[in-house]
C-alpha cells in the first residue's frame, strides 16, 4: 500500500510539471495555426486589391435594422469570401466557424448576441477601420473605402489582424476590429501573450507586441496603422 502510494505521488508530480509545459505547448501551436490563417487572410486581401482596382475590403457594412450608426464588422471577411472559402454576398449568411478568419485562441464564441444580425460571422480578427477603410461609401472620406496604393509604408502597416477578447469595459461590437491605440489604448491586444498577429500591407504575417503598437513610432502614436507617414 505504501509503495502504491509513493507512486501515485510520483505521478502527481510529474503530471504537475509536465501540464504547464503541455499548456504552453498547446498556446504556441494556436498562435502557429493563428499565424498561418492571417497568411491566407492576407493573400485574400492582396487578391481582392488587384481584382478590384488596388480598393481595399472594408471593415463592415452599415445595419439600420440594429439602429443609426449601428456597423457589422464583417464585411472585409465577406469581400475575401471567395479567396478563402467560398463567395458570399451578404454578411447576414457569414459563418466563420471552421474557416481560417477564426482564431484559435479567441474567447468569442458565446460573446456575441444571437439577436445580432450576421453573429456567426465574427472569428477573432478584424480590419484596420480607422485608416484602411470603415464602410462602402462612408460620407467621411478618410473612412471610406481605400486604395492600398495610398500606403507607402507597406510593410510597417497593419491591415487586418487579432482583435480584442471579451475584457472590462469592451463592447462586443469591438471583437470584429483593430483598433489604433489612439481609439482603444487601454484595451491591449494581447491574445498571444504580450501580442498579437497581424497581417501587414506588403503581404507578410507577424506577431506585434502591443507594447510597440501602441507606442508608435517617430511621434506617432498610430504609426503601425497609418497608410503615411
Amino acid at each position: 500500500m505504501i509503495e502504491l502510494l509513493v507512486v501515485i505521488a510520483i505521478i502527481a508530480i510529474l503530471a504537475g510539471l509536465l501540464l504547464p509545459a503541455l499548456a504552453r505547448a498547446k498556446e504556441k501551436a494556436k498562435a502557429i495555426k493563428c499565424t498561418s490563417n492571417e497568411k491566407q487572410i492576407a493573400l485574400g486581401y492582396l487578391l481582392y486589391a488587384d481584382d478590384n482596382s488596388d480598393y481595399l475590403p472594408v471593415a463592415g457594412q452599415p445595419e439600420p435594422s440594429m439602429g443609426a450608426g449601428w456597423v457589422a464588422p464583417s464585411r472585409w471577411f465577406q469581400e475575401i469570401s471567395t479567396y478563402i472559402a467560398h463567395a458570399e454576398t451578404n454578411y447576414t449568411t457569414l459563418v466563420a466557424k471552421g474557416k481560417v478568419v477564426v482564431c484559435p485562441s479567441a474567447k468569442i464564441d458565446k460573446s456575441i448576441p444571437k439577436t445580432v444580425p450576421g453573429f456567426e460571422g465574427y472569428g477573432g480578427y478584424g480590419h484596420n477601420w480607422a485608416y484602411l477603410g470603415y464602410t462602402p461609401d462612408n460620407s467621411d472620406k478618410k473612412l471610406a473605402r481605400q486604395k492600398i496604393t495610398i500606403v507607402t509604408k507597406p510593410v510597417e502597416t497593419a491591415m487586418n489582424g487579432d482583435s480584442l477578447d471579451p475584457g472590462p469595459g469592451i463592447n462586443w461590437w469591438d471583437y470584429g476590429y483593430i483598433d489604433p491605440p489612439s481609439v482603444t489604448k487601454d484595451y491591449p491586444y494581447v491574445r498571444h501573450g504580450q501580442g498579437g498577429n497581424y497581417a501587414w500591407v506588403d503581404g507578410h504575417v507577424a506577431f506585434a507586441r502591443w507594447k510597440d503598437m501602441s507606442n508608435g513610432k517617430e511621434g506617432k502614436t498610430d504609426w503601425y496603422y497609418q497608410p503615411t507617414p
